[in-house]
């Protein structure tokens, strides 16, 4: 039996190393290992009002910080059963593509593009792709502060509250962000074929893509949950479709779907696989043009997925800012009574599928709260993965794997501290 064990897997958000175990027979099994410390997370919540949860939830990443708020402000307010006006639910979709723009960016020119350039990181890459990267970060400045023009803080926004915002912009603040993203979209329809045209290593395995579908357009913060081409459930239902499983070499659930018993993928390619006729004509024409084809199967190309995501929230972000423009929103707030209830909301984090799930006693105070995050359902996905391209890899006889086995990794863009708890199961 041969073991390699990969520790502190650099350019990902979090501490995850990795354990590959060969047989005598070459049968190959992996194993994630988050070794993130304690996270405490749900059981924080208890006895919290409801006003202070959406606060508490945005820390549990300096990443991830916009989508946790929006998806908890969005159970709490299915819970109350609040109704927000469509310019409102235009708002808080700004912050979200803005929280989105920014990590794809992170991920994909400082975390992947070293992989590709034969660097260690972005350092090494300075001396010839100096202007490549500094246009990289222009652009995650520009969507931190399209973020914080709506959010009031580009990094754990603030503005979004149960039943709308704290407050609105003013016209004056929507024409500057408009200006913002106007000039990220020149920018990226320029630098995003870099990642397009990047030559990714020959691995394919088929699995079960997990995303938001509401059949009319590329989901976000609304929709049902589709799991491949078959199954699709509401929101509220997702407890009789996932479940989580204890690894006692994690400090993160696992999960796998619940009737199936198998791993399954969320994220950026399990969003353009089953969504891909709701991206911009733009990101389609981009996708023609570098001969992407959908769906695709290997884990890859989640990060070609997440440039033609890029291109499309690019797009849509100046859409929705013109139409506020033409139509602001008339309030901040609408007006809700605090009552017993219990609420879900399933949304679509820069990684994944994101659930947030509260149950409130009639106080307002928080009695039960379950959060599960992209990466937690994507581990078993990325065991499986690492597996099959450790076998694929040994039968080419490929003399640096643990540098392949990284990169794979790295193409899911995990984010561990979102994932781990702290517990154990005896």
């Amino acid at each position: 039996m041969k073991t390699l064990t990969v520790e502190h897997i650099t350019r990902i958000e979090g501490h995850l190393n990795f354990t590959v175990i060969v047989d005598k027979e070459a049968n190959v099994k992996a194993r994630a290992e988050a070794l993130e410390g304690v996270r405490l997370l749900e059981r924080l919540l208890i006895g919290k009002s409801y006003r202070e949860v959406p606060d508490i939830v945005s820390r549990m990443c300096g990443v991830c910080q916009a989508i946790h708020r929006i998806t908890s402000i969005q159970a709490l307010e299915d819970a109350f059963g609040i109704t927000l006006p469509e310019e409102l639910e235009k708002l808080r979709k700004i912050i979200a593509i803005g929280g989105h723009l920014q990590s794809h960016v992170l991920h994909l020119f400082i975390f992947v593009l070293p992989d590709f350039t034969g660097h260690k990181n972005i350092l090494g890459m300075l001396p010839k792709h100096g202007e490549l990267i500094s246009r990289a970060f222009r652009l995650k400045k520009l969507a931190n502060d399209i973020t914080e023009a709506i959010g009031g803080r580009a990094i754990h926004p603030i503005t979004p509250v149960v039943g709308g915002f704290s407050k609105i912009p003013s016209r004056r603040t929507l024409e500057i962000a408009l200006d913002k993203a106007r000039e990220f979209r020149k920018i990226a329809e320029e630098v995003i074929p870099v990642v397009l045209s990047l030559e990714m290593p020959d691995f394919k395995r088929k699995t079960h893509y997990v995303t938001l579908y509401n059949g009319k357009e590329f989901p976000l913060l609304r929709g049902s949950v589709k799991i491949s081409q078959r199954n699709i459930f509401k929101p509220s239902e997702y407890e009789d479709y996932i479940e989580y499983i204890t690894e006692e070499y994690s400090t993160a659930r696992h999960y796998i779907l619940k009737k199936e018993r198998l791993e399954y993928m969320v994220g950026a390619l399990s969003r353009i696989n089953i969504n891909y006729d709701f991206l911009t004509d733009t990101a389609k024409s981009m996708a023609k043009t570098y001969g992407l084809k959908y769906p695709a199967y290997s884990p890859f190309e989640n990060n070609k997925a997440q440039a033609l995501e890029i291109i499309h929230f690019a797009e849509e972000v100046v859409d929705l800012i013109e139409d506020l423009l033409h139509r602001p929103a008339k309030t901040e707030k609408v007006e809700f009574s605090v009552k017993e209830g219990e609420g879900v909301s399933v949304t679509e984090a820069p990684r994944g599928l994101l659930i947030h799930h509260y149950k409130v006693n009639e106080q307002g105070r928080i009695e039960k709260a379950n959060i599960i995050t992209p990466t937690a359902q994507n581990y078993k996905n990325i065991e499986a993965d690492l597996a099959a391209y450790t076998t694929k890899l040994l039968l080419s006889n490929v003399e640096n794997i643990e540098f392949e086995l990284r990169k794979l990794v790295r193409a899911y863009d995990p984010c561990i501290s979102c994932s781990a708890r702290f517990f154990k199961e005896h």
